[in-house]
């Protein structure tokens, strides 16, 4: 287990790619549920109730695996998905993990220092996502980052466009 941590920790931190993954069905599905419980914390305490919270932590998990499942198809690179996943997975669930006293604060009191950790957390996700997709599709960092930039872009307005917030 504190293997493992090391390794999310690493990669989050760009010092390891998906490829120094081992590859595993159970624990692609084990970060994925884990990712997706994480985010239903996150979403109910923050704008919504419990069925949509789960409806929309589902939902991105989907819309994250199956965008890089039709990109490695695309690109002829489909025995990456597993590594690729699973990194993608564990890396949201650490980041997310770390995000969650944040949202917690924020929702709570108007907060500016948590509001401002929880952009700069928001922004190095999207880093972290980036570094990954260099490794998963053989680009450069800055191509990767910039496709990471565009998905998270449009994953959340999709994203908020299915689930409206609840005032």
């Amino acid at each position: 287990m504190k293997a493992l941590l090391n390794y999310l920790v690493d990669l989050c931190l760009l010092r390891a790619g998906p490829q120094d993954l081992p590859g595993s069905n159970l624990l692609l599905v084990l970060f994925t549920l884990l990712n997706v419980l994480t985010g239903v914390v996150m979403i109910t305490g923050a704008r919504l109730g419990l069925f949509a919270a789960i409806a929309e932590s589902m939902f991105e998990a989907a819309l994250m695996l199956s965008v890089l499942h039709l990109g490695l198809k695309l690109r002829n690179r489909l025995p990456r998905f597993q590594q690729a996943a699973t990194a993608l997975m564990g890396s949201s669930l650490l980041l997310g993990l770390l995000a969650l006293p944040l949202v917690a604060v924020s929702n709570q009191s108007e907060s500016v220092v948590a509001g401002m950790l929880l952009l700069l957390l928001m922004i190095w996700s999207m880093v972290v996502l980036g570094h990954i997709l260099r490794h998963t599709f053989d680009i450069t960092f800055h191509f990767g980052l910039g496709v990471a930039v565009l998905y998270t872009l449009l994953a959340w307005n999709l994203t908020f466009m299915l689930f409206p917030m609840v005032n």
